[in-house]
């Protein structure tokens, strides 16, 4: 009886690890969106700012899905460049308040949906860029 429970045991263990192998984060199939209107509300954007932001979140969003398109290669090389080039493009248009209030939100958006299952951005693109 005790050799059958620690084989039993055993199975579960074997399983359970096989599982939390294949349950690994994969890189989400949608694009990281942006709701330009949210946003403006949240930093507080000039007229000016909001078309420029907007003008931003729409290349972002083009990047990312050709970074989606691309092949499992370059997957993470053209995300990288994505998120890189979005955060450079708003450093030059927010105000450093502002800017640092998009790289928060940006992380607890991506921290949220790591822990749903999904991954828009890598962490360490948005580490470096604090």
């Amino acid at each position: 009886m005790k050799r059958l429970g620690l084989a039993v045991a055993a199975v579960v263990m074997s399983a359970s690890v096989s599982f939390a192998q294949s349950n690994e984060v994969k890189m989400s199939k949608e694009p990281f969106m942006v709701n330009t209107e949210k946003l403006s509300s949240y930093l507080q954007l000039t007229s000016t700012q909001y078309n420029e932001v907007a003008d931003i979140n729409a290349y972002f969003i083009e990047k990312q899905n050709e970074s989606i398109k691309s092949s499992s290669k370059l997957q993470s090389k053209k995300m990288y460049q994505a998120v890189y080039g979005n955060l450079k493009l708003m450093k030059r248009v927010l105000t450093p308040e502002q800017y640092r209030k998009y790289v928060v939100l940006l992380n607890i958006t991506n921290n949220n949906n790591r822990m749903m299952g999904i991954q828009a951005m890598p962490d360490t693109y948005l580490a470096d860029n604090k």
